[in-house]
């Protein structure tokens, strides 16, 4: 059984398919020696230490290394600028392509990651690590991106690609675009993780090459309350539509922008009441190590309908293994963590919206039942998230349709869920015919559970035990606002995103260990903020 359809199981069309191992590719798809840095293809920028008066972030040279390590095995960026480098200059007009060597529009993929924010005219506004030409800051009211070399700009910052409160990426980036294909970005404040340029790779590499895809699901990995965002341009709707659900090779030629289109990820949605009073007794579990044997491949495949030519042998790559790609049936890829993703079917293309989430979940429920996927593991119809597309030209905006909608099925652990992002959790997802087109399953099984470690032994004078979340949240939160007081700014306000609080298991690899997590807003200073995941453990 692979394809489910209202309900209906139809059996898997294609040809047999052998396993592939996920090895890194060339975004430009190419092959041969390794290309030398000035071969025009990539640039970077990142910033952590900021002017005074707007708070220092601490993980955007990791997250920015993430893009550069990867593509800097196939072509040597042009340039890597951090901190006090990075200013307006390399972002306007008159030197974005200085030297043919520098700049924002001197590489065919730039990726920036620091702060960012949108005024109340649509204008993205980006601070600087420095003073260049008297401001420390640049907008994309000063940018003139594409007529010389830029096709894909990746703003890994808060704000930067905005669809709602009457945005739109045309309103934004309409007089900056000359030549772009796609843009990634943010509809909200973003989190300061390390993660994001590694994890985009990391997902196109196992997902079949599809950029706009692999930018959302990998901000899904770092957190469920954010908004990821992209947009591609072309010279007709389908033109525009197919680049950015299609578009999987970096292109070095112009893209029209008479019409853009774009999707986006909302922020997961609770359909479930959380359990967040604290355990009496912490505990710890053990999960059964993954299995990647050629016996346990093979019987995922005949499970799921992926027809094989004979033994599949487990060798898999850095980015996993695929089984029975390209063959017109259903593909299963398995990651470096064990993550198990089935794709029956692409997204219904005829622009109906997704069902509504009441039936959303009972098609997913549906297929979870046929396949099994809580024999083994208590799961609970948790979250709901949709994929929006809207789009349209300069004169006139389509209204954003449903392309598909997520149901996120959350793993228990003795009744406690997993709170890690992107593990423990069961994701299906279903499109306007009512198709299920994907299914992740990221479950693992428990092994055995046991009580947690004491912190130390009982000290009289010690204060009591938490109580509640909020007291056994405010340790890290009080770190965190030393961290970011210590450039001398200290944050006027914290907000706490809705639904991010969980108290639950956070996996680190075999091990699970119980933690309060939540999810917080800081100001920055200047307009800015961003968001940081607290987590405090529970002894």
């Amino acid at each position: 059984m692979a394809l489910l359809k209202n309900g209906a199981v139809a059996a898997p069309p294609g040809t047999p398919a052998a396993a592939r191992a996920l090895t890194s590719r060339d975004p430009f798809g190419t092959t041969g020696l390794r290309a030398d840095r000035g071969a025009n293809r990539y640039g970077v920028c990142s910033i952590e230490d900021f002017p005074p008066g707007i708070t220092d972030l601490s993980a955007t040279h990791e997250d920015a290394g993430g893009f550069y390590n990867y593509v800097n095995q196939f072509t040597a960026p042009n340039f890597w600028y951090r901190d006090g480098g990075v200013l307006s200059w390399i972002y306007g007009e008159e030197y974005d392509d200085w030297q043919g060597t520098y700049g924002f529009d001197a590489c065919v993929a730039e990726y920036h990651s620091g702060h960012g924010t949108m005024d109340a005219g649509g204008v993205f506004r980006m601070p600087m690590g420095g003073t260049w030409g008297g401001s420390a800051w640049t907008s994309s009211a000063e940018m003139r991106l594409g007529n010389e070399v830029a096709r894909y700009l990746f703003f890994s910052t808060c704000l930067s690609l905005r669809i709602g409160d009457g945005n739109s990426p045309i309103r934004t980036w309409d007089a900056a675009n000359l030549g772009l294909r796609m843009i990634f970005g943010f509809e909200t404040t973003s989190v300061d993780s390390p993660n994001y340029g590694a994890f985009f790779f990391g997902k196109w590499n196992g997902n079949g090459h599809k950029f706009s895809k692999a930018w959302l699901d990998a901000s899904w990995d770092i957190d469920h309350h954010q908004a990821p965002s992209v947009v591609a341009c072309g010279a007709t709707q389908a033109e525009a539509q197919d680049r950015l659900f299609n578009e999987g090779t970096f292109d070095p030629a112009a893209a029209s922008k008479n019409w853009w289109w774009w999707t986006w990820y909302d922020a997961a949605r609770s359909i479930s009441t959380p359990r967040l009073e604290l355990p009496g007794t912490p505990r710890t579990a053990r999960f059964a190590p993954q299995r990647l044997s050629s016996a346990r491949l093979t019987e995922l495949a005949g499970h799921f309908g992926v027809r094989l030519d004979g033994p599949v042998a487990a060798t898999a790559g850095p980015h996993g293994l695929v089984l029975g790609d390209g063959q017109g049936g259903p593909r299963l890829s398995v990651d470096p963590r064990g993550v198990r993703e089935i794709t029956f079917a692409e997204p219904d293309g005829t622009g109906r919206d997704a069902p509504s989430a009441a039936e959303a979940v009972r098609i997913a429920q549906d297929a979870v039942e046929t396949f099994g996927l809580a024999d083994r593991v208590d799961l609970v119809a948790d979250k709901v998230r949709h994929q929006y597309h809207a789009g349209g030209t300069a004169d006139e905006v389509a209204d954003p349709r449903v392309r598909e909608t997520h149901v996120v099925f959350t793993q228990l652990v003795d009744g406690h869920p997993v709170v890690t992002p992107g593990l423990g959790e069961v994701r299906v997802s279903i499109d306007g015919a009512g198709t299920v087109t994907t299914i992740v399953d990221a479950t693992r099984e428990v092994e055995r559970l046991a009580e947690s470690a004491p912190a130390a032994p009982a000290d009289s004078r010690a204060t009591a035990r938490a109580s509640t979340v909020d007291e056994a949240l405010d340790a890290p939160l009080q770190r965190l606002l030393r961290r970011l007081s210590a450039g001398g700014r200290v944050p006027a306000e914290v907000r706490t995103i809705p639904d991010s609080t969980a108290v639950g298991y956070a996996l680190r690899g075999d091990d699970g260990a119980q933690v309060i997590r939540r999810t917080v807003e800081v100001d920055c200073g200047a307009g800015l903020a961003k968001r940081y995941v607290l987590e405090a453990p529970l002894h």
